[in-house]
This record gives C-alpha cells, structure tokens and sequence, in this order.
C-alpha cells in the first residue's frame, strides 16, 4: 500500500497574489514535501499527499468565481513544483511525492461578534468537498500534518471531531504532526483579478468536458481536472432530468506511437485509471456506486474504450478514448463547456466551429493557465525555469525514467 498523508493548510484570502501563497505555505510545504520525500525512497513507492485548502469563495454563490479558484489552484501547484525542482523531489530519484491539492468549502465562519465559529453542514457544494467529507470518507491516512497556527489548530481540531466523534484524537490511529512555520498571513491581494468567468453567456454547466493524453499524470494535468471539475455545476443536471456529467478524453494509445521514449508511456488503461483516481479524490473520495466499462467499434478496424463512473452525489464521470483532438465534444450535444490549456486554445475554437457546422450551440470555453514560476517567482525561479517546466512535461518525465533504468542497470 502506498503511503498517504494528509496536510491541512488554513484559508487564504480571496485573491491572494503568488507572493502571498508563498509566503504563507512555503515554509511548511517544504518540511513536509522533504519528510514525505524520504518515506517514499524507503518504501521505495511514491507517497501520496492530499493538500486540503478551505476557501471561502466556494459556496452557492453566483456568479461562479471560476478566476479566483484557477488562480488558487494555479499558485499552489507553482509553488508546489518549485519547490520539488529545487529538492530535487522527481521520479528520477525514487523519491517523488503524487501531491493533490483539494480545495474545500471553508468550516471556519467569524462570528458575528468578532469570535471564530465552526461550521460544517456536511453539504457537498457545486463540486466541492466539504471538511465532513474530508473527515468521513475513510481514506486511510497514516499521517496528518498541519501548521503550528490558530486557524491550522481550529481546522485540525474540527477534523477530528467529525472523523470520530467518539474517539480521542490521540487515539485515532493517524500520526498528528504540527510543523513550525515562518509563514506570515498574506495582505497582499490582486485587485485585478476578474472574480467570475466572462467568456461566454453560460453560468451553469451540468455537462463539461476535457482532453489531454494524461501520460505519467504531473501537476499541469491535475491543475485542468481540478478546474474541469469545478466548472460542474451538480445542481443542475436532476433539474433536467440527467445526471451532471464530466466527460474526459483520453488519447488512444494508437496515436502515440511517435511520442518519445515511447517505450516508457503509460498504456491508456493506466492513463484512465490514473485520472480516475485524481477526479475521485477531488470530488470527495467516495468509490463509485456503479461503474461499467465497455468497447465498441467507431469505424471498420477500430475500438473505442469507455469508462463510466456513477458517484453517490450523483454526478457520473465518462473516460473516452479518442483518436482526434475533437473527440465527443462533436458528437455529444449536451456538452455545454470545455476546460483547455492557453496551449490548446486553437482547439477549443476548431471544436466551437464543427459545432456551428451542425447547428448546435458553442461550447463556453474555460481556459486553464499553462504552470510557469517566472512571472511572480523571481530571478531564483527563473533560473529553474527549465527544470520546472520539464516537471509538467511528459516527455521528460519519460525521459528522467528512462535515465533512471539506465543508471540500475
């Protein structure tokens, strides 16, 4: 069993700039991402490490906050691959760290007479996890880590409490580690940031999609499943009578053939199960109360693969191979929005135009930022520029295992 852990960051404030998210999770990232780093060379399997973020523009607010939850997912995934550049945390060392950032809906409210108050009604929000989920969904953490801070201590101690209401919490079989910080609370706050979605003239989506070939799954591809599943709108799908659906394409392992170092891709079985266990993970870890999985010829020669997920909430997750950059965005007219990378924004425009050829309506395209430290990083961040894109890049990544067969050989 791979080792898995826990940490619990507290609330930032809405729009919080680069600067700020470093200054406040750096410090305690990096102790843990070291510890974490270390277990999994001895164990010789990559820990996972969920990253639980409560923030308070998750609610059933509209219009949807889609900017300020992008921003905060792009920040902390940035801040997250710089410091595993500069640790040298990777595959190629047999110590990386699978970390997943899930952002809940914030447990802690100020009273109304200036004093902290809990509350948690256990509602799943839009596509998001509450802390009650968090706590009751039986994954089985060894470790949970937190931040030696009041708001850290308040969100730890609430934790417990609905874990297991009936045990101790130095009972509750998890180890607790307070880690010291030098984090300051951030004051700094981009006044610029757009606070809603402003392409498009959609505001709820019950059917969304995304594609990408999802090889040896990296940050920048958890940054474009966390938003896709963000811009889901749960609410709306038992309105119409269907369920709320992402729909994921996954390239077919036919079309990879060329790819470099092609000899360490991940066959499109793993890819799927990979991204599968991502969605899951961040839609609230609960296992799939149905789950089909099918092949069926497309044209003369060719079988297509499909995996359905059916949620307890409700929403169902379709994972489709595809042999185009269209895949069912053309023939699925109940897709209403489309997550992409600013790399694939002419693919987003080629889908909306065979789209217009059938008369159907254009997707609301969402757009994902491609993960760079240079902007806010810093002279220092420049200068790993390089390492750090070769992080989110697949075919290094490949690359670095193949250098590293070659080193235990």
């Amino acid at each position: 069993m791979r080792p898995l852990w826990l940490l619990l960051l507290p609330c930032p404030p809405r729009g919080v700039t680069f600067k700020g998210i470093k200054s406040l999770y750096a410090s305690v990232i990096t102790l843990v991402l070291r510890k974490a780093a270390d277990i999994s060379s001895s164990f010789s399997a990559t820990l996972i490490l969920d990253v639980a973020i409560p923030y308070p523009a998750i609610g059933n607010s509209r219009p949807f906050p889609y900017s300020d939850l992008q921003n905060l997912l792009s920040r902390v995934y940035t801040l997250i691959c710089m410091l595993c550049t500069e640790y040298s945390i990777d595959v190629q060392y047999g110590n990386d760290v699978d970390v997943r950032v899930l952002l809940i809906k914030d447990p802690i409210r100020d009273g109304s007479d200036g004093s902290k108050s809990t509350v948690d009604d256990g509602a799943h929000v839009g596509s998001f996890t509450s802390l009650q989920q968090l706590a009751c969904c039986g994954r089985p953490w060894q470790r949970v880590c937190t931040m030696e801070r009041e708001e850290s201590e308040i969100l730890l101690q609430l934790f417990l409490r609905l874990r297991n209401p009936s045990v101790n919490s130095d009972r509750s079989g998890m180890i607790i580690e307070r880690f010291p910080t030098a984090g300051t609370f951030p004051t700094d706050i981009d006044v610029s940031l757009p606070q809603t979605h402003e392409e498009g003239s959609r505001v709820h989506h019950s059917s969304v999609a995304v594609g990408g070939t999802f090889d040896h799954l990296h940050s920048g591809h958890k940054l474009l499943l966390s938003t896709t599943a963000s811009v889901l709108d749960q609410t709306e799908g038992p309105k119409s009578g269907s369920n709320p659906t992402i729909t994921v394409g996954i390239t077919g392992d036919e079309l990879l053939i060329n790819k470099k170092f092609r000899e360490h891709l991940e066959g499109w079985n793993q890819r799927q199960a990979a991204v599968q266990s991502f969605l899951l993970a961040f839609l609230g870890f609960n296992a799939p109360s149905k789950q089909n999985c099918s092949i069926h010829e497309v044209e003369e020669g060719r079988q297509q693969r499909t995996v359905y997920n059916l949620l307890p909430s409700g929403v169902a997750i379709r994972y489709v191979e595809i042999f185009d950059a269209c895949g069912p965005t053309i023939t699925d007219e109940s897709i209403s929005a489309l997550v992409l990378s600013g790399e694939t924004r002419a693919g987003g425009k080629a889908v909306n135009e065979k789209r217009a050829e059938k008369g159907w309506a254009p997707l609301d395209i969402f757009e994902v930022d491609v993960l760079d430290p240079s902007p806010e990083g810093g002279d220092t961040a420049k200068q790993q520029s390089q390492e750090f894109q070769n992080k989110i890049s697949s075919t290094q990544i490949r690359q670095r295992i193949e250098k590293r067969s070659r080193t235990a050989d």
